[in-house]
């Protein structure tokens, strides 16, 4: 999402917005599912495994330069239809919002880019009945756009990362809503060789990946080329100036003892939204005195039996979307 909207702020060539609205049964994507299509013929994000996108983007070649949006209501429900290609057999019936994107909806993006940016969630909204009303809420309760005033949504006990897209009735109106998270953030401390298809693949996935170690001819955009930073130096010190927060995963994986002791503490005294550590679990609980803390991922990434930095670092990458999904028992 956060790609999406960079581009448009960055490109401002005729393009619409297409957003999965609701579902009803199963579907390849879910409520809150953005695709970008521009008209260079450039497609960000799916809507589906495949199946929609072409119907999708004749509908949004329509709507280019117009101001105005249209529904689409795909029946994947029958086994039997053929009315997508060969049959999706999703079992489903799948509702899509399109617009066009303008200038006063490219300022709502612009709102919504900056809460990210501040690594705080928004609220974007969108009435069905009625095109030109549409806003966001920031999290310190800010409207913007034009939406009814009398819409309360929550900030206080949304679960971090947690998927709220749906529609609702506010009054005689409804009403879209979707609560927008910032790019999820992972700090990797150590930069050795396992560290490098942890970075690449989740760094696939839509984590900004920061690299932090003491060592400058390991540690370096050649070995790391798509990180979001890479920080050289005294570790701790290097720790002490990143300001972390509840939405933040980190994965301390030096391969020395004393250094994952000193900063495992210090970590375990942050609020993180993840923390996992390299290693066996009898290492790890050496590490806090003989008790394995009940925050602590140890030994890190899902059991799946892996081998090898590669398979490694899927086993971690899967369970950091379990954990930012709420997946984990």
């Amino acid at each position: 999402m956060q790609q999406i909207i960079e581009t448009v702020l960055a490109d401002t060539q005729p393009a619409a917005l297409a957003i999965i609205v609701n579902v009803e049964g199963s579907s390849y994507r879910k409520e809150g599912t953005w695709m970008l299509i521009q008209e260079s013929g450039v497609q960000i994000g799916m809507i589906s495994g495949g199946c929609l996108e072409n119907d999708l983007h004749s509908h949004a070649t329509q709507l280019f330069r117009t101001g105005k949006a249209t529904t689409v209501q795909y029946d994947l429900s029958s086994e039997d239809d053929l009315g997508w290609g060969r049959g999706a057999g999703c079992n489903g019936v799948v509702t899509v919002w399109i617009r066009d994107i303008d200038e006063d909806f490219r300022g709502v993006l612009d709102i919504l880019h900056k809460q990210m940016q501040a690594n705080e969630p928004a609220y974007f909204l969108q009435s069905m009945t009625d095109i030109n009303q549409y806003g966001c809420i920031t999290s310190d309760g800010k409207r913007f756009g034009k939406i009814q005033s009398n819409i309360m949504l929550n900030f206080i006990d949304v679960i971090p990362y947690q998927r709220i897209a749906k529609q609702m009735n506010f009054g005689e109106e409804m009403v879209y809503f979707q609560l927008i998270w910032p790019q999820p953030h992972l700090y990797i401390i150590g930069a050795g060789l396992d560290a490098r298809p942890l970075a690449q693949l989740s760094g696939n996935i839509g984590y900004a990946v920061h690299l932090l170690d003491w060592r400058s001819n390991i540690c370096n955009e050649m070995h790391f080329p798509t990180a979001a930073s890479i920080q050289i130096g005294d570790v701790k010190k290097l720790l002490s100036n990143i300001k972390f927060s509840s939405l933040d995963s980190v994965i301390l994986m030096t391969h020395d003892f004393q250094l994952d002791f000193e900063i495992g503490r210090y970590l375990l005294e942050c609020k993180l939204l993840y923390l996992g550590i390299l290693g066996s679990k009898k290492r790890t609980k050496r590490l806090f005195d003989g008790t394995l803390p009940n925050s602590v991922h140890s030994p890190v990434g899902l059991s799946i039996g892996a081998d090898g930095p590669e398979e490694i670092a899927v086993s971690i990458v899967a369970e950091l979307i379990a954990v930012r999904r709420g997946k984990m028992i």
